[in-house]
């Protein structure tokens, strides 16, 4: 059975999400930590994932949550210029799941931040050591971890928008 190029980063982003998970559960942190842990995880996971992108810069997600996201990290992207560091793009990937935290911090009093960078930086080793490690796929078929780059990806801004800017 041959996996499609997404379901294949599916399946790798949430296996080593239910091992990070099992660990977490292991060492017996606290509930409101892994929470903040899988968040960021999870947050980044959304925002690499292949085409989705596109997919909610459409009319029909343009209010949902996670066009937001994506939006948010696009404009990160273009205002905060880390081009020639290492790992930039995944360093401002980290920024808006760190603030969500700290609001939900804030409002609820409890949870560590740390555990949202750490979640961060959990996904970004798997994705850049699987994106890295071709040979466990197809040299036919695209790294499932590949994506095109947030700045090369234009972003569609529909004309309901374009009135308010």
């Amino acid at each position: 059975m041959k996996l499609t190029t997404t379901s294949k980063y599916y399946t790798i982003s949430f296996l080593f999400a239910g091992i990070f998970w099992s660990l977490l559960q292991l060492c017996q942190i606290e509930f409101p930590n892994i929470i903040f842990f899988l968040t960021a995880y999870v947050w980044h996971f959304a925002l690499v994932t292949p085409g989705l992108k596109e997919n909610v810069m459409t009319k029909h997600h343009k209010l949902s949550f996670l066009a937001v996201v994506v939006r948010m990290n696009h404009y990160l992207q273009i205002f905060i210029n880390l081009k020639r560091i290492p790992y930039g793009s995944s360093i401002i990937r980290a920024i808006s799941p760190a603030i969500f935290t700290f609001i939900l911090f804030v409002v609820g009093g409890t949870g560590n931040i740390l555990f949202t960078l750490l979640g961060s930086f959990c996904f970004e080793l798997v994705y850049q050591i699987v994106k890295k490690k071709t040979k466990l796929y197809d040299s036919q078929s695209l790294n499932p971890l590949e994506h095109i780059s947030d700045l090369n990806t234009p972003l569609v801004i529909l004309n309901e928008e374009k009135i308010h800017e």
